[in-house]
């Protein structure tokens, strides 16, 4: 992912077409499109940039997110939860989602391959939920719903995106 998300001043993305934010959700570095060197990879001005980035989200998290006074939390249980549901599609899901951005949202971009990555990882984010509901959390779960949600922000702001720039660039838009 290289530059394809809009993020304000601190590094919070944006769906394009929305000025709202996700709470929580940072995107520093390739991920993030900033504005200020264009479409970014990791190389000169805009490994700085990514060091700023990081730092002005950090400082935001730790003034959002004062800390607290320690409290005890009990030990995981996880009976109650009923069946289950075992870790290895987490493997299959990670290596499906890792193909269909490769694939179909890549350096060429085309609208129909988009779309056709948007109805596939919209599936995929169906059976995320289902075992984010039913599992022990892992850092595998969490990384997969993390890469999920980041791969439908990528291609909704693809979608959205009218114009070749940098390495965003789509076959289907003529240049004038």
């Amino acid at each position: 992912m290289v530059g394809g998300l809009d993020v304000d001043d601190i590094g919070r993305p944006h769906v394009r077409s929305s000025t709202d934010l996700i709470p929580g959700l940072y995107a520093i570095g390739e991920v993030a499109c900033t504005g200020m060197h264009g479409a970014n990879r990791l190389a000169s001005n805009s490994l700085l940039e990514a060091v700023v980035y990081a730092a002005r989200a950090a400082d935001h998290i730790i003034a959002e997110n004062p800390p607290s006074k320690a409290i005890e939390l009990p030990d995981w249980r996880a009976d109650g939860l009923g069946n289950l549901v075992e870790h290895a599609p987490v493997i299959n899901d990670r290596a499906a989602l890792k193909a269909t951005m490769s694939q179909e949202v890549g350096i060429v971009k085309r609208y129909d391959r988009l779309h056709r990555a948007k109805r596939r990882l919209a599936l995929l984010s169906e059976e995320v939920d289902i075992i984010w509901k039913q599992a022990v959390p892992s850092r595998e779960i969490v990384e997969l719903r993390n890469m999920a949600l980041a791969g439908q922000l990528v291609i909704e702001d693809s979608l959205a995106r009218t114009e070749n720039r940098g390495l965003h660039f789509n076959a289907d838009l003529t240049e004038a």
